[in-house]
């Protein structure tokens, strides 16, 4: 296909594609596109969530979300809020996981009111309907590849069902859109609570690489660009952490910080200068995972101008994961048991069996772009996050907002 042919483009979005999967011949498809068309490597930022950083094409301290942040005025509560904060936990997230389980939108329903008050939410998670309107918008006032093709010219479906995937592949590629990216994310699901029985995920595997293949034969009898995106693998858990017991054992009184613990990654707040040096040379003396200042952020190119993202983070070695932690809560766990076939596992083994998040330099940090044409190469082997979103609008030669500082991975093919 010549360089010049994109007027429409299409990227399939499948998080969780591990490389060493595609290297031991699980994805053959995913393998001839990566070894065929012209195709790029990068390393994720140390967070579970890429997503605002590849539409923006700027760094999570620009465009704001980052995962938890302490709220400015975490020290007030109203009358009401002193007299709820006397109820047990256990039963005002059961209250906020029953009205989830509803249809009621509330983020962090797991989490008790007294600690959902203390931190925002800061992610761009697109897992309702009601949030999709969200992506084809300025994030935090900056411009994203959506906004620049303009939100009328551009869709984003998300879809999370294995067995669904037929369904999808009816519905997209159809080219009635400049700009469309399909984030088949069930692959990612998958893995995190199957990953134990390998015989399955082998099936699964076979299952995703057939749909991007057949996307990818739709996309070409209509003329279509096509784009393999995939930001991050996944990495077989095989050690399961209780951190709190271990911050409570370091010498720092409870009042003296503030913790908020995912799987893989542990965000700190201290509030007092002794205890707090003392919770993080423990923190550095330990061997359950790996700790890193606001300061040594900046080897990752994330520089936050203060604490309100966290002091410090402590990330678990590959193959552990952080359990129980501030997403779980007995109700939620058997609600998605019970309404996602493909969390049945769950039931009996609450924490992921797989796991991703961890610091870049691991194997299962590491994503790839692919683009299946011929008339473009490569300008690098590798380029960072920031460099996907002027990539996509380069192919459809659609100039770039200024505030995306990154530059296109690929270029016409020299002759």
């Amino acid at each position: 296909m010549p360089a010049t042919a994109y007027e429409r483009l299409l990227v399939c979005y499948v998080p969780a594609i591990d490389l060493r999967q595609v290297a031991a011949g699980e994805f053959p498809h995913v393998g001839r596109l990566l070894s065929t068309g012209p195709a790029v490597r990068f390393r994720t930022q140390p967070s579970i969530d890429q997503l605002a950083t590849l539409f923006t094409g700027t760094y999570p301290h620009e465009h704001g979300l980052w995962g938890p942040r302490l709220r400015p005025d975490w020290r007030s509560r109203t009358p009401g809020q002193r007299l709820a904060d006397l109820l047990p936990d256990i039963v005002t997230t059961t209250i906020q996981c029953a009205r989830y389980a509803l249809g009621e939108p509330i983020d962090l329903a797991t989490m008790p009111p007294r600690r959902r008050r203390r931190f925002e939410w800061l992610r761009l998670n697109i897992k309702a309907v009601h949030d999709l309107d969200r992506v084809l918008e300025p994030i935090n006032g900056r411009p994203t590849v959506y906004t620049a093709v303009g939100a009328d010219r551009s869709r984003y479906t998300y879809q999370d069902d294995f067995w669904d995937l037929d369904g999808l592949l009816e519905t997209v590629g159809n080219g009635d859109f400049a700009f469309e990216l399909v984030d088949a994310h069930c692959l990612d699901h998958l893995q995190h609570w199957n990953m134990g029985d390998r015989e399955r995920m082998h099936g699964f595997y076979r299952g995703v690489d057939d749909f991007v293949r057949a996307l990818e034969a739709k996309c070409r009898s209509r003329g279509i660009g096509f784009v393999v995106l995939s930001d991050h693998g996944m990495e077989p858990v095989d050690r399961v952490i209780d951190l709190r017991p271990a911050l409570e054992g370091l010498d720092a009184p409870a009042d003296a910080y503030d913790v908020f613990i995912e799987n893989t990654r542990a965000t700190l707040w201290l509030h007092e200068a002794d205890a707090g040096a003392r919770l993080l040379d423990g923190l550095r003396a330990s061997d359950l995972g790996i700790l890193r200042t606001r300061e040594d952020m900046r080897a990752y190119d994330l520089v936050f101008e203060d604490d309100a993202y966290g002091a410090a983070y402590f990330y678990a070695r590959p193959g552990s994961t952080f359990f129980p932690n501030d997403f779980h809560q007995p109700l939620a766990s058997l609600i998605k048991t019970l309404s996602d076939r493909q969390q049945r596992r769950r039931f009996r083994t609450p924490w992921h069996q797989a796991d991703h998040g961890y610091l870049p330099d691991h194997d299962s940090e590491l994503g790839f772009m692919a683009l299946a044409a011929d008339g473009y190469e490569p300008i690098d082997e590798f380029v960072t996050l920031i460099d996907i979103a002027p990539t996509l609008l380069d192919l459809l030669h659609v100039a770039p907002p200024e505030s995306m500082k990154g530059t296109a991975a690929f270029r016409p093919r020299r002759t």
